[in-house]
């Protein structure tokens, strides 16, 4: 009799795999299971769950990435530390993918692939009935080979010493692509928030450039408004970005009403201020 075929959803990772363009939706606040719906209606792969710059609880998380695999967004976890079990009950509930921050030494990411892989990679502690697995029964041999492949292990270079290391990051047998933290990378070269300086553009292009050799994919964090930067390392081979978050799209759409009904309400107190003086001049003419 012939094994079934067990197969993961992970739309985000199938497309920067095969060089495509892909964005990808940050979320800090909103948790609830329809912004994954939302996320998917409006063409999005990719949904970044950050729980490094938040108070997410796990349980919140693990809802959250429910939703994400179900509805066939793909759920990429930034966690909040390089701590083993903070890797594997993550990867445990579901994520597609873990993002690990701030990533300094070739050791620290061959420990930290260690703790994301099973055997013969790494050392992550077998369960079954997974989340990403759509909770079905998958022999262990055939789930651990899959998750193995499928689930992808992402170190963030955020320091000029982690550039200059790229290379070897990459070339670690686990390591599935590499995602920059340009935030914390322009101020530890001392240039915060100077995203056009030559020191970050060549910080990026020996990144990218490690990448393509390399064949593995590249994420820009950090600048998701400077489409005009992202399209031009799209074109020198990254392939997906933290294009925009929950909270800056929300207050974004909050500034746009007040300020509309701030200029209608200074219309319409003019208005009635222009015909208040109409009326008046017509009863002084009375």
């Amino acid at each position: 009799m012939s094994q079934p075929s067990f197969t993961i959803s992970n739309p985000w990772r199938d497309r920067i795999l095969r060089g495509e363009v892909c964005s990808v939706m940050s979320v800090k606040y909103v948790l609830g299971n329809e912004i994954a719906m939302m996320a998917k209606m409006a063409g999005i792969d990719g949904m970044f769950i950050d729980m490094e710059h938040t108070s997410i609880t796990t349980r919140e998380l693990s809802q959250l990435i429910t939703a994400c695999n179900y509805v066939g967004v793909s759920p990429i976890v930034r966690i909040p530390s390089k701590a083993h079990w903070h890797l594997s009950r993550i990867l445990d509930a579901g994520a597609a993918a873990v993002v690990i921050p701030h990533c300094e030494t070739v050791e620290q990411v061959k420990e930290i692939v260690k703790d994301a892989k099973y055997a013969p990679l790494g050392r992550r502690g077998c369960t079954n009935n997974q989340p990403i697995l759509n909770f079905q029964a998958v022999p262990t041999q055939l789930q651990n080979q899959l998750l193995n492949t499928e689930t992808m292990v992402i170190p963030m270079i955020e320091t000029p010493g982690a550039v200059e290391l790229a290379d070897e990051f990459f070339a670690i047998e686990g390591v599935d692509g590499i995602l920059v933290g340009s935030n914390d990378l322009c101020t530890d070269l001392g240039i915060p928030g100077q995203y056009d300086n030559p020191l970050y553009l060549d910080s990026i292009a020996k990144i990218i450039k490690a990448g393509v050799k390399a064949g593995k994919p590249i994420g820009i964090g950090g600048i998701g408004p400077r489409l005009d930067l992202l399209e031009k390392f799209f074109e020198m081979g990254a392939t997906w970005s933290l294009s925009g978050a929950d909270g800056s799209m929300l207050q974004a759409g909050m500034t746009n009403l007040g300020k509309k009904y701030a200029e209608i309400n200074s219309r319409v107190l003019s208005s009635r201020e222009a015909a208040k003086s109409t009326k008046a001049e017509a009863n002084g003419h009375a």
